[in-house]
């Protein structure tokens, strides 16, 4: 989710925002840290892999199908943060789709979720 709001280049307040509460919302992933080293870690392996290798190698490293829809929920969630549409968090969306195999019906059900 960090790495969606770096996609584009920046974090906007309303994505930094909307990482905080998901982190705090959620207890699988307060484990994480605090946000600030989240978004220092994602934004160095960025510029060391580039987007697309970087959410490759984060997204093959899930397994468990819970942390894989709750994953693809949060970065739909951050995606929508800023009330943009940016083509790069559209790609990261469209990526973990392929990686985690979701089906469409599968997508359609974690955006609706996304939206809560």
């Amino acid at each position: 989710m960090v790495m969606t709001a770096w996609a584009d280049g920046h974090v906007e307040g309303s994505e930094a925002l909307t990482i905080h509460k998901l982190v705090a919302a959620h207890p699988e992933l307060r484990e994480v840290g605090p946000t600030f080293d989240l978004s220092r870690i994602a934004r160095e392996r960025l510029l060391q892999l580039g987007l697309k290798e970087a959410v490759r190698q984060c997204a093959l490293a899930l397994t468990d199908p819970r942390y894989r829809e709750l994953t693809f929920q949060c970065c739909a969630k951050v995606s929508g943060a800023d009330g943009e549409f940016v083509p790069a968090e559209a790609e990261i969306l469209t990526q973990l789709q392929e990686l985690f195999g979701f089906s469409a019906a599968q997508v359609s059900r974690l955006l609706v979720l996304a939206t809560r």
